[in-house]
């Protein structure tokens, strides 16, 4: 088994000078990778919002707001198969460029920060799970609504 070095040796010798790369197949992206590459910014992107359900409770555990490149609910639910121990409920989704779902999920996240919620089991995108009393799913953008309106 590779070391946390080891692994970064190998990420540095595969990818160069394009660290980035890696870093948003790994679910990050930020205002730096859509500067350095415009193009993503129109390509297909969903933002959804879901309720996790814990497989060991049966309880509605906490909502999961997040997005993932596609254009309808199936792309949701295939990047929902990262999320263990949940089964999942799609409650919204918006469907728009990948660009203005990521501004669309930084300004929900950033709005309902204090309804923040800690999930039993970690997952790829725990840390954008929110109260099951939270608003967030309410504050949802519109079907055809564009970011700024």
């Amino acid at each position: 088994m590779l070391s946390t070095k080891g692994l970064s040796e190998v990420r540095e010798r595969v990818l160069g000078n394009r660290k980035d790369v890696f870093l948003m197949a790994g679910g990050i992206y930020n205002e730096t990778y859509f500067k350095n590459y415009p193009e993503e910014k129109l390509k297909e992107g969903i933002l959804y919002g879901i309720v996790l359900v814990n497989q060991t409770t049966w309880e509605r555990e906490t909502i999961k707001v997040g997005i993932a490149k596609g254009r309808t609910f199936k792309d949701a639910v295939k990047r929902a198969r990262g999320f263990t121990n949940y089964d999942i409920r799609i409650q919204r989704i918006w469907s728009g460029t990948i660009y203005d779902a990521w501004r669309f999920e930084q300004k929900l996240h950033n709005q309902f920060q204090k309804d923040r919620h800690k999930t039993e089991h970690k997952f790829g995108g725990h840390t954008e799970c929110f109260s099951m009393d939270s608003k967030i799913l309410e504050a949802f953008p519109k079907k055809n609504e564009l970011f700024g309106d």
